[in-house]
């Protein structure tokens, strides 16, 4: 019987089809797999480059604020009499007071060369360490600072004797300009060299070891390199170690690029940054495949998904896609948040540093220009000049307490504020300052939290968010100012800062303006950052909101849309007790002459000292003038008479003003006591504030005479000082 041939079931050929399209759509999605690794690969390392971008230049705008900051504190202490005329008996004391709060570890020697060349260098807690034994002397560098056109300068000197590859030092020369008690006319001639000695490698660890912590990257090596010498860190938790300088002799001040060298293929980030006379660079790089290893390996695993299970593959790739997505952006957000929070630090450093040297300055101005005017007859012309100056010093004053503001150190008094009633008694002053074509709302929760701020920060931040609003809409609109409690028992997570868990008061100001760019928005709160044409705004309203709400333990955020507004929200910590009513201050009368009360004053700086002791003289108070605070305990315990009062500054070498008070309320039981400065926030303590009164500088004379007669006037029964 012959042999028919078989038919294929309709089973067989049904499985065949399934194989078939199988197979067909796996070679589909391993072609799309192979599309989208390379894709993958190509967004992973534009990707890391940004974030290295973004990492070296975050350090770059660090250091170079650092070496701004050393160098303005070399030129302030290079104007001293005694480091003109090195006075090595007094210069350790001096040393100390410019140098002593050395936190970050990143000086670490105060150098001080005579013209031969002779060193003495002390570090920065004043130890006198090198007291002229040694020598060294370059002629081209001892030529330079010899040169009278030099004075001002300031250059970057490595290769001394005995000096470590990774130390250098900023050095400017030294002229004696300076009058003193002791030589009042100087001879204005070249006196040598003074320079500060800074570690590179200290550099690298206090700006770049933060990222390698953060990122907690095994691929990631930084690095900080000068002229003729450089640092790396990593990878992992490698420490800092020796490396060329600027060996890919980089063009641009900063960008990205792929290395392809001896070392491997690698993915680099570099940004330049000036240092003195000197061009440094800050680096990273990473390995390629590393980077590339990443996304490879996560595209294998979904291929092999892919063979194994068609149908489930999409929705795993879009839970890992996702789930990647989340990491990335957090991963960002904590980028920006942390180049954001170094920036606003560095200019909030260079802020406050200039304001407190400013309102040293602001005080004798303001305080002579008062006296002038006095003494002028009426309607005199020196008496109009003598007018404007005070107008002008007046307006300095008023800049550099919003530069203390933001760079968080003014001296808040905070108490428990309702605001409620704080905000019934701004309205009629903010409706008379924006203008009727502007409609003022108010929305305040029921039973409302009282905060715990400053009551006069608060006014004035909150006028500063109405006069923005204001500005933001020329031709009329809505402002609407709410809040309620706001209670956080878990706290908050925001792009900007992280809320901690507590109690607060949310403050929302809203208008229906024209809105920020998201460019705009990220620069806001930038000292002298503004939109407005050139003479309509300093660009210190919105920083000043920034600082006390900072420094007072709160936070703020920003929602603004182009053409649809802007509201601006503050989270101000809740007080634990209820606000308390203000009452008015008793006025002081002027005290007549012939009053004889005894003054010890303690001041250091010499113009202020000069106006102080001038003003109380003048309405008849005996003044006993010391420089520091160990000359004032020398006077007090030379003076057999009554000491009614000690006006003391508060940051003076050696010394400091709170510690001097204590010591003088234990030598003088019932003296009173009020305190002076212009830059107190790291020095005065809520317990010196209790003991005493604080003066803000700068101050003019009849202020001055008022905060001391109200000083003695308070009762010895309640006055600090005779309680115990």
């Amino acid at each position: 019987m012959p042999h028919l041939p078989k038919v294929p079931s309709p089973k067989s050929a049904v499985t065949r089809s399934i194989y078939l399209g199988t197979f067909a759509a796996i070679a589909v999605l391993a072609t799309l797999s192979v599309f989208i690794y390379r894709s993958a690969v190509d967004d992973a390392v534009a990707q890391h480059s940004a974030q290295q971008l973004a990492t070296v230049r975050t350090a770059a705008v660090g250091v170079q604020g650092e070496i701004q900051a050393i160098t303005a504190r070399l030129r302030q202490f290079q104007s001293l009499p005694s480091v003109q005329n090195l006075d090595v008996a007094f210069l350790s004391q001096r040393v100390e007071a410019a140098f002593g709060d050395n936190a970050s570890g990143l000086i670490n020697l105060i150098l001080r060369a005579d013209p031969k060349g002779h060193l003495y260098y002390w570090n920065p807690k004043g130890e006198l360490l090198g007291a002229g034994d040694s020598q060294y002397y370059d002629a081209e560098i001892f030529a330079w600072a010899s040169n009278r056109a030099n004075a001002s300068q300031v250059r970057i000197i490595h290769g001394w004797a005995n000096a470590a590859p990774s130390q250098r030092a900023i050095a400017m020369p030294v002229w004696r300009t300076a009058p003193s008690a002791e030589n009042r006319t100087p001879s204005n001639d070249f006196s040598g060299v003074l320079a500060l000695v800074v570690d590179i490698n200290r550099f690298v660890e206090v700006y770049l070891g933060p990222a390698m912590h953060d990122l907690s990257d095994a691929r990631l090596v930084v690095g900080l390199a000068t002229p003729e010498f450089g640092v790396r860190m990593g990878p992992g938790g490698e420490g800092v170690a020796p490396a060329p300088a600027d060996a890919h002799d980089h063009a641009e001040r900063q960008g990205t690029t792929i290395l392809d060298d001896a070392e491997g293929r690698r993915l680099h980030a570099w940004a330049k940054l000036d240092a003195a006379d000197e061009t440094w660079l800050v680096a990273s790089s990473a390995r390629y495949s590393l980077v590339a290893g990443q996304i490879r390996r996560s595209a294998m695993g979904q291929l092999a998904l892919t063979a194994m299970l068609l149908v489930a593959l999409p929705v795993a790739g879009w839970l890992i896609a996702r789930r990647e997505r989340q990491v990335q952006l957090e991963q960002r957000r904590l980028e920006r948040r942390l180049a954001e929070s170094q920036k606003m630090e560095a200019i909030g450093k260079l802020a406050g540093g200039v304001a407190h040297d400013f309102n040293n300055m602001l005080t004798a101005i303001l305080g002579y220009a008062s006296m002038i005017e006095e003494d002028a007859p009426p309607k005199s012309a020196i008496r109009d000049q003598a007018l404007q100056i005070h107008r002008a010093a007046e307006n300095a004053a008023s800049l550099t307490q919003k530069l203390l503001a933001f760079s968080r150190k003014q001296v808040l008094h905070s108490d428990p504020v309702d605001f409620r009633s704080m905000l019934g008694n701004l309205l009629g002053l903010v409706r008379g300052a924006i203008g009727a074509n502007i409609t003022v709302s108010t929305q305040i929760g029921e039973k409302l939290w009282p905060i715990l701020a400053d009551p006069v920060q608060l006014e004035q931040s909150m006028f500063n968010l109405a006069i923005n609003a204001r500005d933001a809409m020329p031709n009329g609109g809505t402002l609407q100012i709410s809040a309620r409690n706001a209670p956080r028992p878990e706290g908050e997570r925001r792009p900007d800062a992280d809320v901690k868990p507590g109690d607060y008061v949310q403050v929302t100001v809203t208008d229906t303006g024209s809105g920020m760019d998201e460019a705009t928005r990220t620069r806001m709160f930038e000292p002298f950052f503004t939109t407005k044409a050139p003479g309509k705004g300093t660009g210190l309203g919105l920083s000043t909101v920034y600082g006390f709400v900072s420094q007072c333990g709160g936070y703020i955020e920003v929602m603004s849309t182009p053409g649809q507004g802007t509201s601006i929200e503050l989270l101000l910590p809740r007080a634990q007790t209820a606000a308390i009513t203000p009452t008015p201050a008793p006025q002081v009368e002027a005290p007549s002459s012939g009053l004889k009360e005894t003054v010890l004053l303690a001041e250091d700086e010499e113009g202020v000292r000069q106006l102080a002791i001038e003003s109380l003289e003048r309405r008849g108070y005996r003044v006993l003038a010391a420089a520091s605070g160990e000359e004032a305990l020398k006077l007090s315990s030379a003076y057999e008479g009554t000491i009614h009062l000690l006006l003391t500054d508060v940051v003076m070498p050696g010394i400091k003003g709170p510690e001097l008070a204590d010591r003088m309320r234990a030598m003088r039981p019932g003296i009173r006591v009020l305190l002076m400065s212009g830059y107190a926030a790291d020095v005065v303590t809520p317990g010196d504030l209790t003991n005493a009164v604080l003066l803000s500088k700068p101050f003019a004379p009849s202020a001055l005479v008022t905060a001391v007669r109200a000083s003695l006037d308070v009762p010895l029964s309640s006055s600090p000082a005779s309680q115990g």
